[in-house]
């Protein structure tokens, strides 16, 4: 497969890149094959990718899937992935922004959960990964490339110094792990950190029992923004009685809430949920 560098392509389109889109072209011959690759991608897989750029990833992607649908945010790129993918009947390239995106329609127009791809900016992961995770049956597999501090934080063990309240909401639909690093230099402009390229492997049902995953987001931002105070002071500003909700889950309040397993943290979710539903409930003149 021949690969156009990104460079000489905007060059003969007239175009730079842009800075406030966060853009930065993957200029390695070797990284996008080897990205399409780690992401599993068959022939009979339907793909999305976030973020065609100058098609460089989306030529690889190309290759080894039945339906590519790519969108790019930056319409001025759109008519140069489109020029680049022109020789792909297969491959359809859109304009417009993957936080308006409804996943279970992409998941309609595929007939089946697609695999997603992205080099994804990095003030946008956590919003996209999040919209994922809130349709979790719309797509069978993510394949992204990150800041690799974010990606380490991504793939951490819940209950380890590293994890995240994303990384625990990120654990109970999908195992994820880190395929490989991509250095700074692979990227035009280069960016002032390393990137890493990580695998999302989402499950057929949730590893734990939340009951709410809106209790579970309240619960890990909660413990997270605090996370080297005790649970009990972390929990205060979201519970009108910490002790209790930390009696129904069965939970030491004097640990730090970054030490909690995944399962404790869905008790903690289940047993927020009970004490919001015992507030709510009205009172019974039997």
């Amino acid at each position: 497969m021949t690969f156009h560098d990104p460079r000489d392509v905007l060059r003969e389109h007239g175009l730079w890149t842009k800075k406030r889109f966060g853009q930065n072209f993957l200029v390695s011959p070797t990284v996008p094959e080897k990205i399409a690759g780690v992401g599993g991608a068959r022939p009979d897989d339907g793909i999305f990718e976030i973020g065609a750029g100058c098609g460089t990833l989306t030529r690889a992607l190309a290759a080894r899937a039945s339906k590519v649908i790519a969108l790019e945010y930056d319409r001025d790129l759109v008519p140069v992935a489109q020029s680049e993918l022109a020789g792909s009947s297969h491959v359809e390239i859109r304009q417009g922004n993957v936080l308006d995106i409804d996943w279970e329609q992409v998941c309609h127009e595929f007939e089946r959960p697609p695999i997603i791809y992205g080099n994804l900016p990095y003030h946008l992961s956590s919003k996209i990964i999040l919209g994922l995770l809130a349709k979790p049956h719309a797509w069978q597999r993510a394949c992204f490339m990150l800041q690799k501090e974010f990606a380490d934080r991504l793939s951490a063990r819940v209950g380890s110094r590293q994890s995240s309240a994303l990384s625990v909401q990120v654990a109970v639909w999908a195992i994820t792990t880190h395929a490989f690093d991509v250095p700074s230099h692979a990227f035009h402009p280069a960016p002032k950190v390393d990137s890493s390229v990580i695998v999302m492997e989402r499950l057929q049902e949730p590893v734990v029992d939340v009951d709410s995953h809106h209790a579970l987001r309240v619960i890990v931002r909660a413990l997270f923004a605090q996370r080297r105070k005790m649970a009990r002071k972390s929990l205060k500003p979201i519970s009108h009685d910490v002790e209790g909700l930390l009696r129904l889950a069965g939970l030491d309040g004097t640990r730090r809430g970054e030490t909690f397993n995944l399962e404790e943290v869905a008790a903690l979710s289940r047993a927020l949920k009970d004490q919001h539903l015992a507030q709510s409930t009205p009172a019974r003149d039997d």
